[in-house]
């Protein structure tokens, strides 16, 4: 699955650099294979993590990605942040944990935390940081286009993906099950096309603005999800999880009205 994924999102971005002319013809590819391996592998520990962390700890890791990106953004980048920033950082996250803690359930609490798992966690976190400061160093490096930076990157991922596939054997896994259930097929194209506009969206933010917006806006994109399906389709939610969403609001309009005052000066030097 994750293949295709990958695969699909290559064919996307090579289709639209016929569309929107990139200003460098010829783009190389090697420096792009670290920052593809990064977030397959943030993605794959990600993912096996779950299998073996309690619910808290899944709610606090998905929470706290902003932390790490801003941690290797001054390791790698230099970049340097405000106290302002860093608080931002603190509350937003701290708003997301408590809103994912307030939807815990007696049967979330049953499983156990493993070293095993908190390892691949603490991974998972660690790749997430450098794959987003990476990108976005390449990106001022190099000055790929948008759609050079997504079809270098999934080339890359699409070689992981399928060696990776093939020596497992998921490859003809994978393949005998699609012949068994065609159905699925149309649900993976979705998906894939969803997959791919999505990272468009990704790259175009880690190019205009930064790896720390990109993962703020991702992080919180499941938060404003479930906070939509709470309005439209009159789901509920606990006190806590209520708490988590006021603290979450205001360590966004911080932030929004710290970048309002930064571009409100700018205005008056230019001025």
């Amino acid at each position: 699955m994750l293949f295709v994924q990958c695969l699909n999102n290559a064919a996307v971005a090579y289709a639209a650099t016929f569309v929107w002319k990139p200003e460098r013809a010829r783009m190389p590819l090697a420096p792009f294979a670290f920052t593809a391996a990064a977030y397959l592998g943030a993605m794959l520990c990600s993912n096996e993590a779950l299998k073996h962390v309690s619910f808290p700890t899944q709610a606090l890791g998905k929470s706290c990605k902003m932390i790490p990106v801003m941690i290797m953004g001054v390791l790698i980048r230099r970049k340097k942040y405000t106290l302002r920033d860093y608080i931002c950082v603190l509350v937003i996250t701290t708003g997301i944990a408590v809103f994912q803690l307030g939807k815990a359930s007696a049967k979330h609490a049953e499983r156990e935390n493993s070293t095993y798992g908190l390892l691949l966690l603490f991974s998972s976190l660690t790749l997430d940081g450098i794959s987003g400061p990476k990108q976005e160093e390449i990106a001022h490096q190099l000055r790929p286009s948008v759609h050079q930076q997504m079809l270098n990157t999934n080339v890359w991922a699409v070689v992981y993906t399928g060696v990776g596939a093939l020596v497992t054997g998921q490859a003809l896994e994978g393949f005998f099950f699609c012949i068994e259930n065609p159905a699925i097929l149309n649900s993976v194209f979705y998906f894939s096309v969803c997959s791919a506009l999505g990272q468009n969206f990704i790259y175009f933010t880690i190019q205009q603005f930064s790896a720390l917006t990109c993962t703020t806006i991702t992080t919180t994109r499941k938060f404003f999800t479930i906070l939509f399906s709470v309005v439209w389709y009159g789901h509920e939610l606990s006190l806590m999880s209520w708490l988590g969403v006021a603290v979450v609001f205001l360590g966004l309009g911080w932030e929004l009205s710290s970048k309002y005052q930064k571009y409100q000066a700018q205005n008056a030097k230019l001025t």
